[in-house]
């Protein structure tokens, strides 16, 4: 176990040091990692399985990467080179830690991840995860841009194609998308918050791309559907990919929520190939939902 923290018994001062440490070690040993309570203003990719990080009292991680920046080889970052923590492995354990990009919004920002959880057997307690748009990315990616490029992202070392995780006692807050990607992925007992957008009105929650052969998508269960005042006219989801997979079970759904509920991405083929359910939640206007979504 390393600790980190400012105290001059720690390890070391920076998480992304203790991280350089730990990838010495071997992959089948267990490696933990202990954060004392402060605010680390640091990037950070951790590409370790096997690996348990825990925070001690209010730690919080805060990045400014957002997309339209420039990488060092003169392009735009995009969406997935600006996350304030990219965590790549498996068999992973994360609690107590607050991670936030705090980049903004707006068009001359775009999409400002906080955490990019490219990884597998992953498990979140009592997490916060807040920017506003992309802000949590569960991977896998699909295979290519809608535009058939390939995409730009931090270097891979695993190249995961399956990616099992939960999220339990969880807040995540964002705008557009803040919820997104092709993981099989739990939510339980967590606070999913829409956040005003500038100048704008209306947001979409999550945005899966669940892979077209796999059994799950999203699955939020017991979470509580929130906005801060004045975010209105929001979409439980729309389909980064056609085959997204998204059900909220037992939720209690605010306000803000859209009557219709959903959203086909300006593709009424999409209505065809994808998994939305509404299962015994609160407050859902069953009248207004379309003829595609399934509610019980």
């Amino acid at each position: 176990m390393i600790v980190i923290g400012k105290e001059k018994y720690c390890d070391f001062a920076t998480i992304q040091e203790g991280i350089h440490f730990l990838e010495q070690k071997s992959e089948s040993e267990e490696k933990r990692m202990l954060i004392l309570s402060g605010i680390y203003e640091e990037i950070i990719e951790i590409r370790l399985s096997n690996f348990k990080m825990v925070g001690l009292g209010d730690v919080r991680i805060v990045g400014s990467r957002h997309a339209h920046q420039l990488h060092e080889d003169g392009t735009e970052l995009g969406t997935f080179r600006t996350a304030t923590v990219f965590l790549e492995g498996e068999n992973i354990q994360v609690r107590n830690l607050t991670i936030v990009n705090n980049a903004g919004q707006g068009d001359g920002i775009g999409q400002a991840v906080a955490l990019f959880a490219y990884c597998h057997n992953a498990e979140f307690y009592n997490c916060r995860l807040e920017g506003y748009q992309d802000t949590l990315c569960t991977g896998p990616l699909p295979d290519y841009q809608g535009d058939g490029t390939l995409f730009n992202t931090v270097p891979l070392k695993y190249k995961l194609t399956y990616c099992k995780q939960s999220y339990e006692n969880c807040f995540i807050s964002g705008t557009v998308d803040f919820i997104f990607g092709g993981a099989a992925a739990n939510f339980v007992n967590c606070e999913i918050k829409s956040r005003n957008r500038l100048n704008k009105q209306g947001g979409f929650i999550t945005a899966a791309s669940t892979p077209k052969d796999q059994e799950q998508g999203y699955i939020f269960e017991r979470c509580f559907i929130t906005a801060e005042s004045g975010a209105e006219k929001i979409f439980l989801g729309r389909p980064w990919r056609k085959y997204a997979q998204t059900t909220f079970e037992h939720c209690y759904l605010g306000e803000h929520i859209l009557p219709e509920g959903w959203d086909d991405w300006g593709k009424k083929t999409n209505r065809q190939t994808v998994k939305y359910e509404e299962i015994k939640s609160i407050n859902v206007n069953q009248a207004a939902r379309p003829s595609w979504i399934s509610v019980k």
